[in-house]
């Protein structure tokens, strides 16, 4: 589960940097993320996906997405899942169906720019498929 992960970056459906990933295999769980020729972020968090989370973020401030499984709008973390993988996998679901299915998919593994989105709308579309309201948190009600 360890070693190294490109992962593309991309601004208006375009590549335009691919960064160096590097996650812990056990807890404490941590990506450390090598941008150009900078010295590493070490990104923190519960699991992986939270560490994912906290990487999203940062270069979203930057207008960029990362184009990882991981920020799929149709991916959710559970937490068996996140206990067992450290949240390296999550589950798919289906809009349409209201399914959670039993694939999972690699966090880090490479998704096209068309399918990702940002930290906000990825949340939103897990508040909107589990039917619950977002009262707060990214882009929902105070």
């Amino acid at each position: 589960m360890s070693g190294a992960v490109r992962i593309d970056c991309a601004r208006g459906g375009e590549i335009v940097e691919t960064v160096e990933v590097v996650p812990s295999s056990s807890s404490p769980y941590s990506l450390t993320v090598y941008r150009g020729e900078s010295d590493g972020i070490i990104y923190p968090g519960d699991n992986l996906f939270a560490c994912l989370l906290g990487f999203r973020r940062d270069i979203e401030r930057e207008g960029l997405v990362a184009c990882c499984q991981g920020a799929r709008r149709n991916v959710t973390n559970s937490g068996m899942q996140a206990q067992m993988t450290g949240g390296r996998f999550v589950y798919t679901f289906d809009r349409e169906t209201r399914t959670v299915n039993e694939e999972t998919v690699d966090i880090l593994a490479s998704a096209c720019p068309d399918e990702v989105v940002t930290v906000a709308e990825q949340r939103a579309a897990i508040f909107d498929f589990f039917g619950i309201r977002d009262r707060g948190g990214e882009g929902g009600e105070t």
